[in-house]
């Protein structure tokens, strides 16, 4: 570990796998032990990656026992995503073609709720809530939430909550916590936010001290930047209004270039507009989420030390891209949730809903994706 780092990261060493070796782990773990039974929780949507997850579980474990979760959520009638239906209804027709009926449990949240004229997002803190009885998971050796098909607002809170259940009430146990995720770079360019929201909020269970600041402390903010997202960018800064911007880019990644073309992409935003210096310019990995969260608490911490003449500072942290990026960025608050000692807060833009440009539905984009499993709780972590 770096010596610069003082305290104990909470997942560091950690456990990383992708594509053939999630295979093998699959049936060296879960196939080769009996008495297993897993909790699948995922997301209904549109997106072909949806079921890539549960179907490598089931190719792989055929006699494991899984039950699952299916997350539905409703995006609003003016939804976009809306002519996506027949995607939707094919996703789910292949999902119950690996599992049983009766061993998968539909689950509606709602997204908004009304306020006189006003609409307002809650789908964050509505996921969270179906999690509040911690006897929920008694029954299950392992956990897994598939991200594939959720949104950044829905699996943010997701993870946060069980996390938290886990570490509270079931410290002392083997019992297990992954994330899965399918990644696609090519894919994710095809599929375009549509009507960001123009009211941002942070993310339930994440909001540090960045809405209710009382100490008049510095506030940095950590953008993770994607391509796209310069309205986005925009609004979350005019929101968060902070003292000082690290953009963070992705580097090493599968493009070499992409880092580059982002820094091209937002040059007129980032050193023009937002007067960003080129030294606060953060690189993270691409493709490894604890190497992310790593560097982010680095950086948070090295950011206190420098402020503490001034009490110190609170963090705003922005996901603009994909989401092992994003789980970086939450395990990182997460860190700093538990420790308390430093805000950090996750200040997320939603959309209206989603679309697809032609391209993306071809075949040969869709067998670039790449699976990854990360391991955030259970035996690997016992000391």
């Amino acid at each position: 570990m770096d010596k610069k780092i003082k305290h104990t990261l909470k997942w560091d060493p950690y456990v990383l796998l992708r594509n053939d070796d999630i295979s093998s782990f699959a049936r060296e773990y879960f196939e080769g032990s009996s008495g297993r039974k897993l909790l699948y929780i995922m997301g209904e949507g549109f997106d072909i990656r949806m079921n890539k997850g549960i179907q490598l579980l089931k190719n792989n474990c055929p006699a494991l026992d899984i039950e699952c979760l299916l997350i539905r959520y409703d995006e609003g009638r003016s939804s976009s995503s809306k002519k996506y239906k027949p995607l939707v209804k094919k996703n789910v027709d292949i999902l119950y073609n690996f599992l049983p009926e009766g061993k998968i449990t539909p689950k509606k949240i709602e997204l908004w709720s009304a306020e006189g004229k006003m609409r307002k997002r809650v789908g964050d803190q509505n996921i969270a809530d179906v999690f509040n009885d911690p006897t929920l998971f008694a029954n299950y050796t392992d956990v897994v939430v598939d991200i594939s098909a959720l949104p950044r607002g829905i699996y943010f809170s997701l993870i946060g909550k069980i996390q938290a259940l886990l570490d509270q009430f079931y410290k002392d146990s083997d019992k297990n916590f992954f994330i899965i995720t399918c990644e696609n770079a090519t894919l994710d360019a095809h599929i375009k936010e549509f009507q960001p929201d123009s009211e941002l909020s942070y993310v339930f269970g994440f909001r540090g001290g960045s809405e209710l600041t009382y100490d008049k402390k510095q506030t940095i903010w950590l953008p993770i930047l994607g391509e796209g997202t310069a309205y986005q960018i925009s609004a979350a800064y005019e929101k968060i209004k902070p003292n000082e911007i690290c953009p963070v880019l992705p580097f090493p990644s599968r493009d070499p270039r992409r880092s580059d073309a982002l820094l091209i992409e937002y040059h007129q935003l980032l050193f023009d507009e937002l007067n960003i210096e080129g030294q606060n310019i953060i690189y993270v990995p691409e493709q490894n989420p604890f190497e992310v969260y790593r560097t982010l608490c680095q950086t948070i911490r090295d950011y206190n030390e420098t402020l503490a003449v001034v009490k110190g500072c609170d963090i705003v942290i922005s996901t603009f891209s994909r989401k092992l990026l994003s789980i970086g960025a939450l395990l990182c608050a997460y860190e700093f949730k538990v420790l308390n000692d430093i805000k950090v807060g996750i200040l997320n833009v939603d959309s209206s809903g989603y679309e697809i440009d032609a391209d993306g539905f071809e075949k040969n984009i869709m067998d670039r994706s790449e699976l990854f499993l990360i391991w955030l709780s259970g035996e690997p972590y016992k000391k």
